[in-house]
């Protein structure tokens, strides 16, 4: 019977979500992990990796569909031999998933948007989007995606991280009766109710983003891992809240969040 006295907090590696809004330094922070492989659904993949971790190996895939991300995952539940997986980004896995659905209907984005276009009182006017696009998004996202991430990162041996990153987005809902605006930050996804999933099914939620700094007028790139504002993060590590992680060219050494991460974890201290 496992006992929490058997290991340490390194042990067990991190299975967490990267969140923030695009070019907030997601990828860059995931792709510091080592011996990474990724399911390259922003098809930005090498550029990345090429500028911030020249000389690094990082494989990766692009997908055409989601059946042949169950086919590479299949492949990780007999043998991973890679230390790190990162999924970058759940936004765009949407995307295809909403496209595969697409491709199994017949329609494909610009057939679909040609039949969801109707009349009513003589003018043209978009219907929505079908409840079997959003249902497909829920099923893969919750019933598969996480869970097979989450149960190959469970078992002993690779991979011994997982990382998800998703995008996010600000919305501004106005209160008629009070005239106040609520302003929400969420995950871009089709549906409201998986952005409001996804986070529950992780202890480490990180929140990237930039912020100037004062004296030399240059941004900084930095990771929150606790709550600030409208932005949500929450870490089973101890850590700091905020964790600074700036590369400067030509190298960007000084831009390893991962050698950040174990510094403050093996050695407790912090930054």
């Amino acid at each position: 019977m496992p006992s929490t006295t058997d290991q340490t907090v390194s042990d067990n590696g991190i299975f967490a979500l990267f969140k923030g809004d695009s070019g907030s330094g997601k990828s860059v922070g995931a792709l510091s992990w080592p011996n990474p492989y990724v399911f390259d659904f922003d098809r930005k993949m090498p550029t990345i990796a090429m500028k911030h971790f020249p000389g690094k190996k990082i494989d990766w895939d692009t997908f055409k569909d989601v059946f042949e991300i169950q086919t590479k995952l299949n492949s990780f539940e007999k043998d991973c031999p890679y230390e790190t997986l990162i999924s970058d980004s759940i936004t765009h896995l949407v995307i295809l998933i909403l496209n595969t659905m697409g491709q199994i209907k017949g329609e494909d984005p610009v057939s679909m948007m040609k039949k969801l276009v109707g009349t009513r009182g003589g003018k043209e006017q978009a219907s929505m989007m079908g409840f079997d696009y959003y249902n497909a998004e829920t099923n893969f996202i919750e019933r598969y995606w996480i869970n097979a991430l989450k149960q190959l990162w469970a078992r002993p041996g690779n991979p011994k991280n997982v990382i998800i990153t998703a995008h996010c987005m600000t919305s501004e809902s106005p209160n008629m009766m009070t005239g106040m605006t609520t302003r929400t930050r969420r995950l871009v996804t089709a549906g409201r109710s998986v952005a409001a999933y996804i986070p529950t099914e992780f202890d480490d939620v990180w929140h990237f983003g930039y912020e100037t700094d004062m004296a030399d007028g240059k941004n900084k790139r930095y990771a929150l891992t606790e709550n600030f504002g409208e932005d949500f993060a929450k870490t089973a590590y101890p850590l700091p809240a905020k964790i600074e992680f700036t590369g400067h060219p030509p190298f960007y050494e000084d831009g390893d969040l991962y050698k950040k991460f174990k510094k403050i974890i093996d050695k407790d201290i912090t930054l």
